[in-house]
């Protein structure tokens, strides 16, 4: 089976070596940027990304995209969130409708408040969309790290197709229905990686950052329903399992970033600080808040959030301010 995977960052590669253990698949990787091809190319791989983790010799690289989806079952979508439109505007002129299209890419679109999911089917008009998601960092997937990964879609024949291509003895892939509730908890758990993150570099016990855990968990339960996810979506490893590994681990950015913020940084001090300067929560909290007004219900642990980056609200007393009732 072909696997066409678009993008060459650290997540892409890190799934490539995935799809490729597997040796009943071929895999072609593609990248519209010449620079960014020769160096991958050359090299193979992408130091500014994912230092030292080199991509199988049987991988074909490519910047032809028509070439690269030629032939392919399942094609993956790994590009920056912020490139899902463009990128899915491209494949529309190449993609068969009988093709899977599985997007890993997670965040909300700006301005126009869609998931990438829906970006991805407006583009593409294709019925067998498919998300995959699950609590996995690129490095420790490309070097083999055991884990879960949930992937979702309305079409149960292309989960189980993508299932199939991509689980193996170190990778448990479960399907599940519920593409709208995974979408919600890719998107908030990096927002709430910024809030326990916060919490770390205020130098708080573990004690409180479990209780205040607790109501974040509680926070994205009410966040699925309310845009039209299952309740049951939050224990998943998509949903939960993504979410403790996001808002415990140093490893994520927005944890990272969040770690500033609680000792004291301004937003531009902690960008500046970081060596990686994409921070999806900061984005992440903005769409999120539009869709809260649009679809008239609350989050008290994003607007406290907001309140503190936006408006040099006191970080104090949080588990009162967003304890559950």
């Amino acid at each position: 089976m072909k696997i066409a995977i678009l993008g060459v960052g650290a997540y892409a590669i890190a799934l490539s070596k995935v799809f490729n253990k597997n040796k009943e698949n071929t895999v072609s990787m593609w990248t519209k940027f010449r620079d960014e091809a020769d160096v991958v190319m050359t090299q193979r791989e992408n130091p500014g990304v994912l230092p030292g983790v080199k991509i199988d010799e049987d991988i074909e690289i490519t910047r032809d995209l028509q070439h690269c989806m030629e032939g392919a079952k399942i094609v993956v979508l790994a590009v920056p969130a912020g490139a899902v439109r463009q990128v899915s505007e491209e494949v529309s002129f190449h993609a068969k409708k009988e093709q899977i299209l599985v997007v890993v890419s997670k965040g909300i679109e700006p301005r126009t408040n869609m998931f990438m999911s829906d970006i991805v089917y407006q583009a593409t008009k294709n019925k067998n969309i498919c998300m995959l998601a699950g609590p996995s960092f690129a490095i420790e997937i490309a070097n083999g790290s055991k884990t879960g990964f949930n992937v979702a879609g309305s079409n149960p024949e292309a989960t189980k197709i993508v299932k199939e291509a991509f689980e193996n003895d170190g990778l448990v892939v479960t399907q599940w229905d519920d593409i709208i509730g995974i979408e919600v908890a890719s998107s908030m758990k990096n927002v709430f990686a910024i809030f326990m993150g916060m919490l770390d570099g205020m130098g708080q016990p573990e004690s409180y950052k479990s209780s205040c855990l607790v109501a974040l968990i509680k926070d994205l339960e009410t966040a699925i329903k309310a845009l039209g996810g299952k309740g049951e979506t939050i224990f998943t490893y998509a949903g939960l399992g993504d979410m403790l590994l996001t808002c415990m681990s140093p490893k994520s950015r927005n944890y990272t970033f969040g770690m500033y913020i609680g000792q004291g940084y301004t937003m531009e001090e902690a960008f500046n600080t970081m060596s990686v300067k994409t921070v999806e929560g900061i984005y992440t909290l903005g769409t999120i808040t539009d869709l809260m007004e649009e679809k008239n219900f609350k989050i008290r642990s994003l607007e406290i959030l907001h309140g503190i980056l936006y408006n040099g609200d006191s970080k104090d007393n949080l588990i009162e301010k967003i304890r559950m009732e």
